[in-house]
């Protein structure tokens, strides 16, 4: 078994180091070790859309790549290297994205996918709670559905870089018979 990277990863690799290290020179950010979940650029975040890498492991009918879990891994490996600011697309590209693409509404995709790539949707995780944390088994904020919509019951807590994001994702229980 082999366990190297490909030439063709090595350049990817090559290619996002040169530009964190472009985008150090022109003093885009500050390298900061908890960047990931606490570095707020805009200005970066869009730098890193326009190269194509948030959404890099998305389905190409959304707007992504298709390229492989190990370039993305490449990618964060260098981001978290160089203290890149990686909060404002960390949970929109990793997680909600994904999310979206496999449980959303067409209509839910079509406005916020495209907003994720362009490095315009900034997306907070609401799911700490008082009394649980991050314990989703103790979950007690509800969702109770009224027609189209569903009246939220609950209280979230510390959502990292809460004031910077222009969308939360929200976890509640929707049925509460639910373990």
């Amino acid at each position: 078994m082999d366990f190297q990277f490909t030439e063709e990863q090595e350049r990817f690799r090559q290619e996002v180091r040169d530009f964190l290290e472009e985008e150090l020179r022109q003093g885009t950010f500050k390298p900061s070790c908890d960047a990931w979940i606490q570095g707020y650029s805009p200005e970066f975040t869009k730098k890193v859309a326009k190269k194509g890498w948030i959404g890099l492991t998305w389905p190409k009918e959304y707007g992504g790549q298709e390229r492989s879990n190990i370039d993305r891994l490449i990618l964060t490996e260098e981001m978290l290297r160089y203290g890149a600011p990686a909060a404002c697309h960390w949970f929109a590209d990793r997680q909600i994205g994904r999310s979206v693409i496999a449980f959303g509404t067409e209509e839910q995709k079509k406005e916020l996918l495209p907003k994720i790539l362009r490095g315009e949707a900034y997306v907070g995780l609401g799911m700490s709670e008082p009394e649980a944390g991050s314990d989703l088994a103790s979950l007690q904020t509800r969702a109770t559905e009224d027609g189209d919509d569903y009246i939220i019951d609950g209280q979230k807590m510390w959502t990292s870089c809460a004031k910077f994001m222009n969308y939360i994702y929200l976890i509640a229980r929707t049925d509460p018979e639910a373990p």
